[in-house]
């Protein structure tokens, strides 16, 4: 009898058995062949392996992320974003792990002001690492966020005072606010106690760039340590400074070097892509654009580059139509608001064009040549003329004799003057109204 019953009860989980052997093996196999269609950059077949693949095992909370990331790809932020909350009811939202995919994939989806809120809300839960933390700092500081940005620092500074990369946040953080010395003073100290930081150095690079001092950018690059020197980010930066060089040979080979040892990195082929554009090597350009929009639709340099081709044949509508999607994907990517307001000013848009230097400025992304531009506008419209004061006075202290500049100078003055005289008479008459 207990043979008899111990048989009946073999039998009966045999079959719970096999069938959850079949389940797994049937996922894997689902989302093998979703990777596979991925890779080949088929994003929406891919979308349809991982959808099986959740039908078979709808409580694996990774299979819901490989989804939203195959629609992301796609194109289909909405389905991607519907899939994260989906994970988010499958997970439960205190998955570590899973809140940093999360943070992660809306990162890559260009839904900065989301990553932001799930990245505070796990600072907030003491659960970020610290070099999470200096990515949050980083990304709200490039959001206007200063004071929050300093203050989610002070949670790495204020137990570890000389820690070196939170050292370096903070003078990024400075150059963000405006207070470029400051922030090259602990720049110059980290650096000459630090030589092979490579953040500091990058920092200190990128300044350079902005500024259009491209020898003094390239010597930074240089300098830093040899173990870095194959890191996408330090390639990709060194081929940017040696473009603005006119040294696109150069940076091509680079290029070419870090795309063949990663074929599938967006960015690396999308400058790759602007350098064969400046080669005037226009086909290929466009070959490299259209494997990263396939990879990524809205990829801001992809977008870019193909706006820099349509400029270069003088289509300009069509530039500002990609620069402005681009700027859709990425409102903060500097190059494209470098060439809009351009655009904006060959076709007398002046509203436009103040509007993209504004922006430019707000995130101290701005070179001297542009603040002169902001300056010029100001003087022409009297508006915020005491920012177009302290501007053409900047430029002042550079070319103190420069006869454009002194116009400026002498119109916002005159602006300023009539704009207070206004506010005087304003003062009278409500004083008048009151007798």
């Amino acid at each position: 009898m207990v043979v008899l019953l111990a048989g009946l009860l073999f039998s009966c989980e045999e079959p719970q058995k096999a069938d959850a052997r079949l389940k797994v093996e049937a996922t894997t196999d689902f989302v093998a062949q979703g990777k596979s269609e991925l890779a080949a950059g088929r994003a929406a077949a891919a979308a349809n392996e991982f959808k099986k693949a959740i039908s078979a095992t709808p409580e694996d909370v990774n299979l819901y992320l490989l989804l939203a990331d195959a629609y992301r790809m796609a194109g289909n932020e909405a389905g991607a974003t519907l899939t994260l909350k989906q994970a988010e009811s499958v997970a439960g939202v205190q998955d570590p792990s899973i809140r940093r995919q999360r943070a992660d994939l809306l990162l890559k989806m260009h839904q900065v002001k989301a990553a932001i809120a799930e990245l505070t809300a796990m600072r907030d839960d003491d659960l970020l690492t610290d070099a999470e933390i200096l990515d949050l700092c980083r990304l709200l500081a490039h959001r206007g966020r200063i004071d929050e940005a300093f203050k989610t620092l002070e949670r790495i500074q204020l137990r570890s005072p000389d820690d070196v990369e939170a050292k370096t946040i903070e003078a990024e953080i400075l150059f963000l606010k405006g207070d470029v010395l400051l922030a090259a003073k602990i720049m110059d100290r980290l650096l000459a106690q630090n030589p092979g930081l490579t953040s500091a150095r990058m920092l200190r690079a990128r300044y350079f760039l902005n500024e259009q001092q491209y020898d003094k950018a390239q010597q930074d690059m240089t300098m830093i340590d040899s173990k870095d020197s194959r890191r996408i980010d330090v390639v990709t930066l060194r081929a940017r400074v040696l473009n603005e060089l006119d040294r696109s040979d150069e940076a091509a080979s680079l290029l070419e070097q870090i795309v063949e040892e990663n074929p599938k990195d967006p960015d690396s082929l999308a400058l790759l892509a602007e350098t064969r554009l400046l080669q005037g090597k226009g086909g290929e350009a466009q070959v490299l654009v259209d494997k990263v929009l396939s990879m990524e639709p809205r990829w801001a340099r992809a977008l870019y580059v193909r706006g820099r081709a349509q400029e270069q044949q003088d289509r300009l509508e069509d530039a500002l139509s990609d620069y402005q999607t681009a700027l859709t994907a990425d409102a903060n990517f500097a190059p494209a608001l470098k060439r809009v307001w351009r655009i904006h000013q060959r076709l007398g848009n002046k509203a436009d064009a103040i509007s993209a230097l504004e922006a430019l400025f707000a995130q101290n992304d701005i070179s001297a040549e542009e603040k002169v531009a902001l300056a010029k506008y100001y003087a022409e419209t009297w508006a915020n003329v005491e920012r177009g004061q302290r501007l053409i006075t900047e430029a002042l202290k550079r070319d103190p004799k420069n006869a454009e500049y002194l116009a400026i100078k002498a119109k916002l003055a005159k602006g300023s003057a009539l704009l207070n005289k206004k506010k005087g008479d304003g003062i009278q008459i409500i004083r008048g109204s009151r007798r």
